[in-house]
């Protein structure tokens, strides 16, 4: 059961490690996802700034296609300026995008649209200088100023001068005829003025013999200058045509290298759109990729975690019904062991009470077979029937005392004392043992030898002598030797120290972890019922000490312990002799009336001896109820119940007597006798109104005592 408690631990502890391994790698794994989760959902929720620059540039080359439709159609410079500067932004535009596609991806269909970009870049500036050239032309294209700026200014010098005679012939009184406008215009030419009066006639002769008249000289004159005017704007015409036609051929290569360039721009453009769209498509699929490698991977650690949760439940569901199964057997084998513990005790008790009931007449009748005039073989006999039934006595108080160790029923009965002389008198009683067995017996005391302490002294005293009995006991030659010290512990309290060291045949070393054990005997020539040390032990404990062993096989044992004791401040007690066993007994009772009651036959006899030798008068019942009917015909000095008796409980015939309407008979001296008391006993004792109680088997020196003890209250 243990081994598999064990493995069930270690299997546990294993899948929670497991677990935490788990959690730890998927808290990492989530950290690492959620990082490239938020990268990616950036990815796909961040516009790719490539398009936008594209579909900026496409809207730009339209502009400059219109612009350059504008120009072709109107002649507008400021049309050819917008569309030579829109040129150079969609050339920018082109170089930064391919930049950034170059650095970001590299493939072979980027190269080519890279090259395809180099051939439109010189294309287009190309073009660029040809608009920039024609809108230097077309600065200077106005045809009417042309003509106007290149017609000189005419003027007398410029006719050509001829060598000609002039004669004047006079005539008067002739009419004035009406000018043309071609001789005004050639007077205004000559710079004349016309003159009316008199008429004269002039005439011209000139270099080839001719005699003219001056006007028909000046006639001439004049055609000859219209006829040279029109050559010179037949000729002006000429050029201008001329130039019309190598600028309209310009023009004409300007719009069609425009056409080709623009339609290899919006295609290269359009193609790197189209490439920047499918590598945001490839980003973002990506992207969603690295979404679901994410999502598979938290989704694989939480179906692991959830299967080793399943396994975790499913073991322990599985140890808990086995533990479950296990603990009802076990309340069950701890049940049957409790009520096997219960009737042991009872038997014990019963045992021990149907034991000490026969001791109580043996060891009594026994001591007062020893007042009777006996011979020495009689009297040794008797002797050693009252050891035997001390012995007895003895082993029947161990099991009583464990039996209620056992269920906690001794309780301690603290009192002051004075330490010393129940050290003495426990010394005094092992002396006497001692010496009849021929062994050195030594007892030394340090300390105050008048110091009080408060404590239970029936229990100290019961604990010496059973470590001095077991060293006298256990010792066949040697010496037996007890130390004792009693000193301060610190202001309010006091320790006492104590050991006895024997030199008998010692304890195995692998028998001392055992020796306090119940039942427990440290080898087979070992008498007894094994309880003595196992009540030492825990009469020790249960008063706040401890004890200890050092034993060598061969040389003896040294038993040790120490009690703290609370320190009482009374006036200091003198010093007493310890008292003699045999202690006189019996003279103050005489002539006393008392009552005993008893269900037992030998009780009866042995306190009926008792009593004579002490010349007491006394009424004996068998049952309650008789002394009952006993006591309220008669005044008793002394009552002796038994607890247990048919009719009436000795405490309920205690109750009737401490409810008598005479007080002197309700507050007469009480004692009960029993062979067995409980805890419940005690307290039951105590409530009935009992002074105190006997507990069988009694000696005649232990019915004086607590007579005694009451009588002086």
């Amino acid at each position: 059961m243990r081994k598999s408690f064990v493995l069930f631990i270690v299997l546990l502890v294993g899948i929670l490690l497991a677990l935490i391994s788990v959690i730890f790698i998927g808290y990492r794994v989530h950290q690492r996802s959620a990082d490239s989760l938020l990268q990616a959902t950036d990815t796909l929720a961040a516009d790719d700034p490539s398009i936008h620059l594209l579909d900026s540039a496409i809207f730009t080359l339209n502009d400059a296609e219109n612009n350059f439709r504008i120009y072709t159609a109107l002649y507008e410079r400021k049309s050819l300026a917008r569309f030579s500067e829109q040129l150079g932004s969609v050339l920018d535009i082109i170089d930064t995008i391919s930049t950034t596609l170059d650095a970001t991806y590299n493939s072979q269909q980027l190269n080519n649209l890279v090259r395809r970009r180099d051939d439109v870049s010189r294309n287009i500036a190309r073009l660029k200088a040809t608009a920039d050239s024609l809108l230097v032309v077309a600065g200077n294209s106005n045809f009417a100023d042309r003509i106007i700026s290149k017609i000189p200014d005419y003027s007398a010098t410029r006719v050509k001068q001829e060598k000609v005679t002039m004669d004047t012939v006079s005539a008067t009184n002739l009419p004035k005829k009406k000018k043309g406008i071609l001789k005004r215009l050639g007077n205004a030419v000559a710079n004349r003025m016309d003159t009316v009066g008199t008429a004269v006639t002039i005439l011209v002769k000139t270099p080839d013999g001719r005699v003219l008249d001056k006007s028909a000289y000046d006639s001439q004159q004049l055609k000859r200058i219209i006829n040279e005017i029109n050559l010179y704007y037949k000729r002006v015409i000429r050029e201008q045509l001329s130039d019309r036609l190598r600028l309209n051929q310009e023009e004409s290569s300007l719009a069609g290298t425009n056409m080709l360039i623009m339609s290899e721009l919006k295609s290269l453009l359009y193609a790197l759109r189209e490439r920047a769209r499918e590598e945001a498509v490839a980003e973002r699929a990506g992207a969603r990729e690295i979404v679901k490698a994410s999502t598979r991977k938290m989704q694989q650690l939480a179906w692991i975690a959830l299967a080793l949760l399943f396994i975790c439940t499913l073991v322990i569901t599985r140890n808990t019904i086995i533990n479950r199964n296990r603990n009802r057997e076990l309340k069950a084998q701890r049940q049957e062991a409790r009520e096997t513990t219960r009737i042991r005790t009872e038997f014990m008790n019963n045992m021990s009470h149907e034991m000490r009931t026969p001791l109580n007449a043996v060891i009594g009748l026994s001591e007062q077979l020893l007042y009777s005039p006996l011979n020495i073989t009689q009297k040794e006999t008797v002797q050693h029937i009252v050891a035997a039934a001390d012995h007895l006595l003895q082993v029947a108080n161990d099991v009583l005392d464990f039996s209620r160790l056992e269920k906690n029923y001794i309780s301690l009965n603290p009192q002051p004392f004075v330490l010393y002389q129940v050290f003495n008198e426990a010394v005094a009683m092992m002396r006497v043992q001692a010496l009849k067995k021929g062994l050195v017996f030594e007892a030394t005391f340090d300390g105050d030898k008048t110091g009080q302490v408060h404590g239970d002294l029936f229990r100290l005293k019961q604990i010496l002598l059973n470590l001095i009995s077991n060293a006298v006991k256990y010792t066949e030659k040697g010496t037996v030797t007890v130390k004792a010290t009693l000193a301060g512990k610190d202001a309010d309290n006091r320790l006492f120290r104590f050991s006895v060291i024997d030199t008998g045949e010692g304890i195995a070393k692998e028998a001392i972890p055992h020796l306090f054990d119940r039942f427990f005997q440290a080898g087979n020539q070992i008498k007894g019922a094994g309880l003595g040390l196992a009540i030492t032990k825990r009469l020790l404990v249960l008063q706040g000490g401890d004890i200890t062993v050092e034993s060598e096989v061969g040389k003896g044992s040294t038993f040790s312990f120490e009690i703290p004791y609370p320190k009482v401040e009374m006036p200091l007690m003198q010093e007493t002799p310890p008292r003699d066993v045999e202690e006189p007994t019996g003279a103050f009772m005489e002539g006393k009336y008392v009552l005993i009651a008893d269900d037992q036959e030998m009780n009866l006899l042995l306190l009926k001896m008792i009593l004579t030798r002490w010349k007491c008068q006394f009424d004996m019942a068998t049952s309650g109820t008789a002394a009952l009917e006993l006591f309220q015909r008669n005044n008793y000095d002394f009552v002796l119940l038994d607890l247990h008796m048919p009719g009436l409980m000795g405490t309920e015939v205690m109750e009737q007597i401490r409810q008598s309407p005479d007080p002197r008979k309700a507050s007469v001296i009480a004692l009960a006798l029993s062979a067995n008391l409980s805890a419940a006993d005690e307290e039951a004792i105590r409530q009935a109104g009992f002074n105190g109680w006997l507990l069988k088997p009694f000696r005649e020196k232990d019915i004086y005592s607590a007579i005694m003890k009451f009588m002086n209250a």
